[in-house]
């Protein structure tokens, strides 16, 4: 890969490195944009449409999206692009009506051009981009899921969106134009080896199951309305919180901060003897006392409340720094042998930064102190977005969507 970071985050400057990179070859371009350079830009969806129309007519294909944050070497940047410019072959699908019935022969038939090389597994690596505000996000899971359920290919990816407006908006860059509410899947021939981990644990041993959905609101925990039941729970543990309870129903800010981002749901999974949690946070609560979520999730879900462990910040943010260094470590153990080159890119969600922030913490140390001193003879890694949600292969070939977690990947750097 070649990597391109342009500190300013105008179009202009994105456009001016599309052109570099083409002019060095690159053909495919992923972009991670933070959405500090377009906070007065009130037409960028035209800009953006030009930019990617210009990369068009130099026959490259862009895909990626625009986050909060963008981080390069372990640096956070609020404004600013990171462009990977890739030699080999990527084969990009972009999906705008992801609850269309005719979804999985819509893909089955946009990827006939590389079934044999994808069967043959040629193609290595799908990096996915979706809407983080998207009211689709179960059925891009389902899609991507029908895709590996015939391929053998490593899923990364990420929930694009804008902090400052918090619902669906044009964040999704694909080869033709800036989308919102769909995604965009970009296979790649670049090897890879991915870790995923969180660092949250249970709050308390007995599950609870979803009991009442309307979309991406979950209306019933246990029979019970939502909030009034992830509440009583948490109050039941953290006495602090009880005091601000009536605040947070009210102020949608507040509940994520001070509340969603301590104890987010953890979806049980059970493989064997197995068991994982997988991150859910709220992100908002409904006039129904629902809770909002960034995807749906199924009635009959077993879940648990989640939490970090220990009793002071340090304590807490120190197992957040050793749940993305296992990440880092397994994605080290899955990286095929052989290949000289590689450089780290990582799927961290907003969410881990706002909570080590909120504890009065520095992110960078947090996060990437130890994998960007592990990496400082590699330039530029590690790079990747702040998402609001992260996209992930799982052991047993099949694809989860995550809150709050490290998405490591280990990738081939041609």
């Amino acid at each position: 890969m070649k990597i391109s970071v342009d500190r300013h985050g105008t179009f202009s400057d994105i456009e001016a490195q599309i052109i570099k990179l083409a002019d060095q070859g690159y053909k495919n371009i992923m972009v991670f944009h933070a959405e500090g350079g377009i906070d007065a830009e009130f037409h960028y969806k035209e800009l953006s449409d030009k930019a990617l129309d210009l990369a068009a007519q130099h026959d490259v294909q862009i895909f990626g999206g625009i986050f909060p944050g963008i981080f390069d070497n372990g640096r956070v940047m609020s404004r600013g692009s990171i462009l990977a410019g890739i030699l080999s072959d990527v084969h990009v699908i972009t999906l705008e009506n992801l609850s269309d019935p005719a979804l999985f022969g819509q893909i089955d038939k946009e990827l006939e051009p590389i079934a044999t090389p994808l069967k043959k597994g040629e193609y290595q690596t799908l990096f996915v981009f979706g809407d983080g505000f998207g009211e689709c996000n179960h059925q891009l899971i389902n899609a991507l899921n029908h895709i590996t359920g015939q391929f053998q290919i490593n899923v990364m990816g990420g929930l694009t969106g804008r902090d400052l407006i918090k619902s669906s908006h044009y964040t999704i860059f694909t080869p033709d134009k800036i989308i919102q509410n769909g995604a965009v899947l970009a296979f790649t021939q670049l090897a890879s080896g991915i870790g995923v981990n969180h660092g949250w644990q249970p709050l308390m041993e007995s599950a609870l199951e979803i009991t009442g959905i309307n979309g991406c609101f979950v209306e019933e925990i246990n029979g019970a309305p939502a909030f009034d039941f992830y509440m009583h729970i948490i109050t039941s543990f953290d006495k602090q919180i009880d005091t601000i309870k009536d605040e947070v129903m009210k102020d949608a800010g507040k509940f994520f901060n001070h509340v969603a981002v301590k104890y987010p749901l953890g979806l049980i999974r059970k493989t064997g003897e197995t068991v994982t949690y997988i991150d859910r946070t709220p992100v908002s609560v409904g006039a129904d006392k629902s809770l909002q979520f960034s995807s749906e999730i199924p009635v009959g879900t077993q879940a648990c409340i989640l939490h970090l462990k220990g009793d002071t910040a340090q304590h807490q943010c120190h197992g957040l720094s050793q749940a993305v260094k296992n990440a880092f470590m397994t994605a080290q153990k899955n990286f095929p042998s052989g290949i000289d080159t590689s450089r780290v890119i990582i799927m961290d969600c907003f969410g881990r930064k706002q909570t080590v922030e909120f504890m009065g913490k520095d992110y960078n140390r947090v996060e990437f102190k130890e994998i960007a001193l592990d990496q400082e003879q590699t330039p530029h890694s590690p790079i990747g977005p702040l998402t609001f949600g992260e996209i992930s292969s799982m052991t047993g070939n099949y694809v989860e969507l995550h809150n709050k977690t490290a998405v490591v990947g280990i990738v081939e750097d041609n």
